[in-house]
């Protein structure tokens, strides 16, 4: 084997290393702080209690079926046990722009609200039909996630697009290149 410049390959090579183990660790830190994200859950049925740990900004989000549009005629209400304060909030196809889908779901944004304290909140969903089944769906708060998200989105390319320029430029340097 016949390497052209051996600190140019030495170079590629440790910039391969670095760059794989920033991917790696931007990918993990997605992982972890996606999990982080969920103040509260529950499963979706007209009424239910939430206990909220802590007071935060929250995003309520709707996690349903992929190809379901029940949600779009869904009231939530949000009442605050201490104070009986209730936000409302309704579909918007604005907000809903924000859609993160999976394979089986996506997870719907239905408005942001501040929750004042920590705490029991009452939460009632307005517009489900009787009788049918919402095992499949859960209601969220979550801390807001799409800015950090999109952050760490382009860590990860342009990690990615790093290794890939760092092992292109070692390959040159290993590879003989062909006169034809």
């Amino acid at each position: 084997m016949n390497i052209r410049s051996l600190p140019l390959f030495f170079l590629a090579l440790v910039a391969f290393l670095v760059f794989a183990t920033l991917l790696v660790w931007v990918i993990a830190r997605l992982i972890r702080s996606n999990r982080a994200q969920v103040i509260a859950s529950g499963p979706l049925v007209a009424e239910q209690e939430m206990a909220v740990p802590e007071a935060a900004d929250s995003l309520v989000v709707l996690e349903v079926p992929r190809f379901g549009s029940d949600h779009r005629t869904w009231q939530i209400d949000l009442t605050e046990h201490a104070t009986n304060e209730t936000t409302q909030l309704r579909y918007d196809p604005l907000r809903a722009q924000g859609a993160v889908y999976g394979v089986g779901t996506m997870r719907v944004p239905f408005g942001r609200i501040r929750l004042p304290r920590a705490g029991r909140y009452r939460v009632r969903v307005g517009g489900l039909t009787p009788g049918k089944d919402y095992s499949k769906s859960r209601i969220i708060l979550s801390r807001p996630y799409l800015g950090r998200m999109i952050l760490q989105i382009i860590g990860i390319v342009l990690f990615a697009i790093g290794m890939l320029l760092s092992l292109l430029l070692g390959l040159w340097q290993v590879l003989p290149l062909q006169n034809t």
